[in-house]
C-alpha cells in the first residue's frame, strides 16, 4: 500500500473512539503512539501530551471526549436546557 493509499486516524478521533488507545495515552502517550501506526498526530499534539502531568493530561482527555460526546448527542437530540435534559430551550 503506497503512502496515499494508506489510511490514517485522526489522533483525538482515536482516542474518543476507542477505550484501550485512550487509556493507553493517559498512561504513556509515546508508547501508546508507537504501538499504533495508523494514528494521525502531530509534533505539537505530541509536545502538549508529554508536557502534561498525568493528572492534566487526564483532565485534557476527559474534556475532550465527554465534549465530543455532548455535541454528538445535541447533534442528534437537539439543545440542552437550562436543567440538563435534551430537547429543551437553549441555554441563555
Amino acid at each position: 500500500m503506497s503512502d496515499e493509499e494508506r489510511v490514517t486516524t485522526p489522533f483525538w478521533v482515536r482516542v474518543v473512539a476507542d477505550g484501550r488507545f485512550r487509556e493507553a495515552v493517559l498512561e504513556d502517550p509515546l508508547r501508546a503512539l508507537a504501538s499504533t501506526p495508523d494514528i494521525e498526530v502531530s509534533s505539537e499534539q505530541v509536545r502538549q501530551l508529554e508536557e502534561l502531568s498525568a493528572q492534566e493530561r487526564r483532565a485534557l482527555v476527559t474534556d475532550v471526549v465527554r465534549q465530543t460526546h455532548v455535541r454528538g448527542a445535541v447533534a442528534r437530540f437537539g439543545t440542552l436546557g437550562l436543567d440538563g435534559r435534551f430537547g429543551g430551550p437553549p441555554d441563555t
